[in-house]
């Protein structure tokens, strides 16, 4: 025996359109339940790569456009195939008559069933071409999660890279300064040229402005990160 609610779903949808859609882009999203928002904070633990590109589909609204179009086309699919089932009209009607002395009521009713059973291709030619707008539909979805998901991983990484280069730069700048402060030592005893105190003052000042280019350059990639995970 069919329950209930098995029977509801299978009138709705008895075509199984909802199977053709391609799959949700992100696993949160296909772990979601109706229209439940994606994450708007980061996660307390490290941040993964994984967890970057997760985050990344499921907070971009292309991923959520391109998915309603596939599910979008999946259920004309449904509507073409529906062609080829036979329609069923049903009518009812209640006429009151009322005269001097008497009154009748008439009841009426009607029940027609109409099949087509040739039309010469045409349904089947309207199958097809939903079906083949279903597949550009499922490319274009696998495209735009290709696109996000490079564009992701590219962020993570290079803030990543970022980060490694400030920690060289602020090293290259601790050994720059003890150069400097060794070679102001030696020219305070008179055992360095003022050239070479100068050059080591000079090889500080730039140490210090890599670091200063390097912190942005990481504040930048760490925008740039947060943006591609939907966040401020």
């Amino acid at each position: 025996m069919l329950a209930l609610p098995a029977a509801a779903a299978g009138l709705h949808d008895p075509f199984d359109t909802t199977g053709m859609a391609p799959l949700k882009p992100s696993p949160q999203l296909a772990a979601r339940v109706g229209d439940a928002p994606c994450a708007n904070v980061l996660p307390a633990t490290v941040l993964t790569a994984i967890d970057t590109v997760d985050l990344a589909l499921c907070n971009n609204p292309q991923t959520r456009e391109v998915w309603a179009a596939a599910r979008a086309q999946a259920a004309l699919v449904g509507v073409a195939k529906a062609g080829w089932l036979p329609n069923l009209d049903a009518s009812a009607s209640t006429t009151r008559f009322q005269y001097e002395n008497n009154a009748y009521t008439r009841n009426a009713a009607a029940l027609t069933l109409s099949w087509l059973l040739v039309d010469f291709g045409q349904r089947s030619a309207n199958v097809e071409n939903a079906q083949q707008l279903l597949n550009a539909a499922a490319a274009t979805q696998d495209a735009t999660v290709q696109s996000l998901f490079l564009a992701a991983l590219q962020a993570y990484y290079s803030a990543q890279a970022t980060q490694a280069a400030v920690i060289s730069a602020t090293e290259a700048e601790r050994s720059a300064r003890e150069s400097y402060q060794a070679a102001n030592a030696r020219y305070a005893v008179g055992v360095a040229t003022p050239a070479d105190r100068l050059q080591a003052q000079t090889a500080l000042s730039q140490a210090t402005l890599n670091r200063i280019k390097a912190e942005g350059d990481a504040r930048n990639a760490l925008g740039a990160l947060a943006n591609a995970l939907g966040f401020a």
